[in-house]
């Protein structure tokens, strides 16, 4: 698969601080002939970073012995440069980043306390979702349309393994009309039956946990390209984590909220089963 603008930037950045190894930052700025917040940025990957030209780029290789690989990162520089599918949406920076490693992920950990996760919401809940929470410049329908665009990953033969936690309180929390909760219910549970799709609901019983203070987050990862993330988001910002300290500790938390969810299969289908039908009596 093709990188897209977004991985491409974010392998390039990576293979940048990789090759830096424990050179001195500021001897290294000095001798590129450049400023720490540019080197800073072009370090970074994501919504944060920023790609160097082909000048700073050859400066970098030949200060890090790394000649050789000039072709190859002058390649990733392109890829990095060239416009994306989101561009006539106009989306927020970080959304956008976000949109585009989502695309190609090998594998999503999505954790969810209020929310149906993005990924799997049916078109009706969305809407009522988007509506609720809208930004004063955000338009509805063109988020409607970039959330239902996203979901085409799920139907590619290259899906990644999407594996969500979800709390009760999220599948009992009436979102829109009765019957968009119904339906997305129904959704939820035909998607748990597919082989690699998990679905597990966090139950009211399950007490005091380890998520308690973080009201949603993410992994992606992207194995074909050697490359992960956490993403965490609020109503004034987000933030995507890349650090090995950062992904072990939100996979430590991933792994022990699945131990205290509801396992996949029957248990959290009867669960799913028994809210659908609470859904479902509201609407006679």
């Amino acid at each position: 698969m093709d990188r897209n603008p977004t991985v491409a930037q974010w392998q390039l950045a990576q293979e940048l601080r990789q090759m830096r190894g424990d050179r001195k930052f500021n001897e290294v700025v000095k001798a590129a002939r450049t400023t720490g917040g540019s080197l800073a940025r072009w370090e970074t990957p994501g919504d944060r970073g920023a790609v160097p030209g082909p000048a700073a780029l050859e400066r970098l290789c030949q200060l890090y012995g790394a000649e050789e690989r000039f072709d190859e990162l002058l390649e990733l520089r392109r890829q990095a440069r060239q416009p994306d599918r989101w561009q006539p949406y106009e989306l927020e920076r970080s959304y956008r980043t976000y949109a585009n490693i989502e695309a190609q992920a090998s594998s999503i950990d999505n954790y969810q306390s209020q929310l149906i996760p993005g990924i799997v919401q049916t078109e009706a809940y969305a809407r009522a979702v988007i509506e609720a929470t809208l930004h004063p410049a955000s338009e509805v329908e063109r988020e409607v349309r970039v959330r239902l665009e996203r979901q085409e990953l799920m139907r590619s033969p290259e899906r990644p393994e999407l594996r969500m936690v979800i709390t009760e309180g999220a599948i009992r929390q009436q979102v829109g009309p009765v019957g968009v909760m119904v339906e997305q219910l129904q959704r939820l549970i035909e998607l748990s039956e597919q082989p690699d799709i998990t679905v597990q609901v966090l139950p009211f019983s399950a007490g005091a946990h380890v998520a308690m203070t973080l009201p949603a987050f993410v992994i992606l990862r992207v194995a074909q390209h050697g490359l992960a993330a956490v993403y965490t988001e609020s109503r004034a910002s987000s933030l995507f984590l890349t650090n090995q300290e950062d992904l072990d500790q939100y996979t430590a938390i991933f792994d022990r909220l699945r131990v205290a969810a509801l396992d996949e299969g029957d248990p959290t289908h009867k669960l799913l089963e028994s809210v659908l039908q609470v859904h479902r009596s509201r609407e006679d």
